[in-house]
């Protein structure tokens, strides 16, 4: 009976393995699916290229957003920084109120 189990699985283990196709000779390489682009190339001097004057005008506006959002990064980062600062200074200021106020009380106890 153990026989007849080993056999089973080793029937079923051939049975189901997987083999992949090896391409080494030529009759297979023809048959390997040919790769396809969805662009094509586009020559400098050809129809369809982009002109000196189109790509600076191209760059400048690049630029200008570059430098826009450079701005606006650095905007919020002053914001940020001045933020902080106010907040320090709430507290230096509280602390300051906080360390005279007990040295005017203990001013008035003693002239009691």
């Amino acid at each position: 009976m153990k026989q007849f189990y080993f056999f089973l699985i080793l029937a079923l283990m051939l049975s189901c393995s997987k083999k992949a196709p090896v391409l080494n000779n030529s009759d297979q390489l023809d048959a390997a699916p040919q790769i396809t682009y969805d662009t094509t190339a586009i020559d400098s001097f050809g129809p369809g290229a982009t002109s000196e004057a189109v790509m600076a005008k191209i760059n400048a506006v690049a630029i200008k957003r570059e430098k826009d959002s450079l701005a606006a990064i650095a905007k919020v980062e002053q914001e940020k920084l001045d933020k902080e600062k106010a907040k320090l200074e709430a507290e230096k200021t509280k602390e300051e109120k906080k360390e005279s106020k007990p040295e005017t009380q203990t001013e008035v106890s003693t002239n009691q």
